[in-house]
């Protein structure tokens, strides 16, 4: 039994705890609940019963989930209350604190592993331009793993500090890998640039019925590769001669391996280097290959937000002319968090 109040007690912890019960379908929706209950830093004090410390934020967190989860044909309540039934608030504290060191000690664990590897390779001379690359890709998605748990970590775990301190320590021996390397390296990684230059005022085709990939990809090159391009939509398998085609079947920019044409576009011309442009490519990957690589959590709105776009316009071009100021808002975002 859960004990809501309606008091307003000072100098007390509050709490704010989510009761649900999901369908049977679809299949993949308690994988779903489940993450991002997880990504909030929730712990489970009853069976269904999910608790976080009460503020503006956990409130919005828990509203959103109930939404989504009603949706879906499930029920879910949340409540406010001062005190749970046979737990007390010292022992709910106790088990945030015990959730958040195994997250510290995890990403400690990584941390060392990757400072370490960079050491080694640097030491003996056989770190090579692409995976220095790799080694700062790592390291991006871990610091962003690193301020997610920051974000939960409601009541100070004793690791965080440590956590701290792994992080920096392996900062800056991938900033001296990068220091020692770059002019080492700068010959391979300009021949393995396209030439901005030679993509101005051209025509770039892709497929009708832009959403996601195409629609990113098209503010990518009207911001950041050609300065006067021409944007035409054609159906799957058409071409148009002497246009620059991207995310079509036998495009000259399309899917390449796992990434999806934005990430393709990016590395393609060395945009890969800005942080916010990455952290758009994430998003999208995210959005366009649902396989929640990146987990990016703005991915869901985005994709919303340009689903809107999509059934709204009917005109291809106003489509991506509708799209800019979205992928604008993001890379603004992106660059004053840095």
């Amino acid at each position: 039994m859960i004990l809501v109040t309606n008091n307003e007690t000072e100098n007390r912890q509050e709490w704010i705890l989510l009761i649900h019960q999901l369908p049977t379908k679809p299949t993949n929706l308690r994988v779903r609940i489940w993450r991002k209950l997880q990504n909030f830093g929730t712990i489970l004090v009853k069976n269904s019963v999910y608790i976080l410390p009460f503020n503006e934020k956990t409130n919005e967190d828990f509203q959103w989930l109930k939404q989504e989860i009603e949706s879906a044909g499930g029920e879910a309540t949340i409540f406010r209350a001062d005190s749970v039934e046979d737990i007390t608030d010292e022992e709910i504290i106790a088990s945030f604190r015990h959730q958040r060191e195994e997250d510290y000690n995890r990403l400690i664990t990584e941390f060392e592993g990757l400072s370490g590897a960079i050491r080694e390779q640097r030491r003996s001379g056989s770190l090579s331009a692409n995976k220095l690359s790799q080694y700062e890709t790592e390291l991006g998605k871990l610091s962003q793993e690193f301020e997610r748990i920051l974000a939960t970590d409601f009541f100070h775990a004793v690791n965080r500090k440590k956590a701290q301190v792994a992080f920096e320590k392996c900062r800056k021996e991938l900033q001296a890998a990068k220091g020692t390397s770059d002019k080492a390296f700068q010959h391979l990684n300009d021949s393995a640039k396209l030439n901005l230059e030679e993509y101005q005022n051209r025509r770039w085709v892709t497929r009708k019925n832009p959403h996601i990939d195409r629609l990113a990809s098209g503010w990518l090159i009207k911001r950041f590769i050609d300065r006067r391009p021409r944007f035409g939509f054609v159906a799957e398998g058409e071409s148009v001669d002497g246009a620059i085609a991207f995310d079509m079947v036998g495009a000259n920019f399309t899917h390449q391996g796992e990434d999806c044409t934005f990430e393709t576009l990016i590395k393609s011309f060395g945009l890969d280097t800005d942080k916010a442009l990455r952290q758009i490519a994430e998003i999208v990957h995210d959005i366009d290959l649902k396989d929640n690589k990146f987990n990016r959590s703005e991915a869901s709105g985005v994709n919303a937000v340009v689903r809107g776009i999509a059934a709204s316009c009917g005109d291809d071009n106003e489509k991506l002319k509708q799209g800019l100021p979205i992928f604008d808002g993001l890379y603004q975002l992106f660059q004053s968090s840095e």
